[in-house]
């Protein structure tokens, strides 16, 4: 599945830039004082990887934070493409954060400005793709469960989960608030426009895969 994506300018007010700040002053990450956004925007492997926020499993709390996120677990597999000439894009940095099985995220929600868990930078293959070992996340606030995905060279897109996946996920122990979430959300974003959705394959015992191609 490929979507065209649009990024509204409130959009910007998320991702690493924010998040980057917060790490650097709770002093979280592994980095020289030199290094900035810029350069992790830029594609800039050392940087990214004395950060240590440049990893596949997102499970745990990295650096200096503490905590390891429990929950379904979820494969994250993304592919990045030209929405031009259909081609995947290599070397480009994407970073994906979402919310605990409870709908709350690290770094942000009450409780939890000490971790930094499920978030994290893979740099696209050849074939233009992106491998991330997760968790399922919670739902939160009315908002159907998402991914939130940034192209450091570009936009953010949201990556809605099917409904389907969902109520599996969340028959699972520990998810019982995400559940009371699910039944009183609507598949739509913030603004009411349509959800990009991911495809989700697997079931609880071999853990739960979503993909989803992100066209540029």
């Amino acid at each position: 599945m490929t979507v065209q994506v649009e990024v509204p300018q409130q959009q910007r007010v998320e991702g690493l830039a924010r998040d980057f700040a917060l790490m650097r002053r709770r002093r979280m990450m592994s980095l020289d004082h030199g290094v900035t956004v810029a350069a992790l925007a830029e594609g800039h492997s050392d940087a990214l990887s004395r950060s240590g926020i440049v990893r596949r499993d997102l499970r745990r709390s990295f650096g200096k934070a503490t905590g390891v996120a429990r929950g379904v677990p979820l494969t994250v597999r993304l592919r990045l493409v030209s929405a031009n000439s259909g081609r995947p894009l290599a070397g480009h940095a994407l970073y994906l954060w979402h919310a605990d099985r409870d709908g709350a995220y690290s770094l942000h929600s009450p409780g939890l400005a000490e971790r930094n868990y499920l978030r994290g930078i893979q740099v696209t293959d050849e074939g233009g793709w992106v491998t991330f070992s997760t968790i399922f996340p919670g739902a939160h606030d009315g908002r159907w469960p998402h991914l939130h995905v940034e192209n450091l060279a570009g936009p953010v897109v949201q990556v809605a989960l099917p409904g389907d996946a969902c109520a599996t996920a969340y028959g699972a122990p520990g998810y019982e608030q995400s559940a009371t979430h699910l039944a009183l959300a609507t598949p739509v974003t913030e603004d009411g426009g349509e959800l990009t959705m991911a495809t989700v394959t697997g079931d609880l015992a071999r853990g739960l895969a979503a993909t989803r191609t992100i066209s540029i």
